[in-house]
């Protein structure tokens, strides 16, 4: 039964790769939509999908403008926060193509808060939930049906 609510992406990260899941309506089964790979210097690396919604496509990535410096992180840690900046804007890419009316984040902890912490306000408001989980080592079959449960029948905003 069709609810009419739109689509809603599901983003399953880690440090080191994520997967966006596409969900037509609550209670559809999730298509994967993409899978990104974090490379060395923490930029992504877009499998599947267009290329124009990799992250990097015509976008500088870290740096102070970005409101960091080198020696605030270790050099891991300034490759995970690049990671995290650049998912975010393939989901605000996302977002300005209107692929997607909801959101869900799922990663470990630390991830889940700079990817919350690099959202702007529209990104924020289309954020339905988000969990701290580490679910990147399951396969896409296990991780679609997980991702099933989580998209819901959301209020009319």
């Amino acid at each position: 039964m069709a609810t009419g609510q739109g689509n809603t992406w599901v983003l399953v990260a880690d440090a080191h790769h994520a997967r966006i899941f596409d969900v037509e309506d609550a209670g559809l089964v999730p298509r994967l939509r993409m899978t990104l790979h974090a490379r060395p210097d923490g930029s992504a690396a877009i499998e599947g999908g267009r290329p124009d919604e990799a992250a990097g496509h015509g976008a500088k990535t870290g740096g102070p403008e970005h409101g960091w410096t080198t020696g605030d992180y270790t050099p891991g840690e300034a490759e995970e926060h690049r990671f995290g900046q650049e998912l975010v804007r393939v989901l605000e890419r996302g977002l300005a193509d209107t692929h997607f009316h909801h959101l869900v984040v799922i990663s470990p902890p630390k991830l889940l808060g700079m990817l919350r912490g690099g959202m702007t306000r529209a990104l924020a408001q289309r954020l339905r939930a988000s969990t701290h989980k580490d679910w990147g080592h399951l396969a896409d079959g296990e991780l679609a049906e997980h991702v099933r449960g989580l998209v819901e029948i959301w209020p009319q905003r």
